[in-house]
């Protein structure tokens, strides 16, 4: 028998700049820089709220970030698929990876677009987020005690 996901219903209900910095000494014009990507899930059992929090530092190698941006999406889940998200006989909440991989990409978007937001009409609008390839960020399902 194929293994087929229950589809999930939910609505982005908040979207949080959580921190944003630029850090101007700290960026060499010219100078070869990287990205480091954080991702991190949390969970609001009570209003049935999964939450992704995504995080980028802009730096160059052996430097302090010269900036830095977190954004939150806060995700309702709809009821029925919450009660789907259950693990039978406990407390446990768990978000398939194809569904986690895909709040993740909606999160690294909506960073994306606060990040232009934030830059425009600074010399850092140049520095547009790159692809992130979010099968490396969520390599399995999700659980939250």
């Amino acid at each position: 028998m194929e293994n087929q996901e229950k589809t999930i219903r939910f609505n982005i209900v908040r979207i949080q700049t959580e921190q944003f910095a630029i850090i101007p000494e700290s960026y060499q014009e010219h100078a070869p820089f990287e990205i480091n990507h954080e991702l991190a899930f949390g969970i609001d059992k009570t209003h049935q709220i999964v939450l992704a929090r995504k995080t980028a530092r802009y730096l160059h190698p052996d430097r302090p970030p010269f900036m830095l941006i977190t954004v939150v999406c806060y995700f309702r889940i709809e009821d029925n698929s919450w009660n789907d998200l259950k693990v039978e006989n406990t407390d446990q909440i768990q978000l398939p990876r194809n569904f986690a991989i895909h709040l993740a990409i909606t999160t690294v978007g909506t960073l994306r677009g606060v990040l232009h937001t934030k830059t425009e009409q600074t010399p850092f609008n140049q520095l547009i987020m790159p692809p992130v390839n979010t099968l490396d960020l969520v390599p399995d399902n999700v659980t939250f005690l």
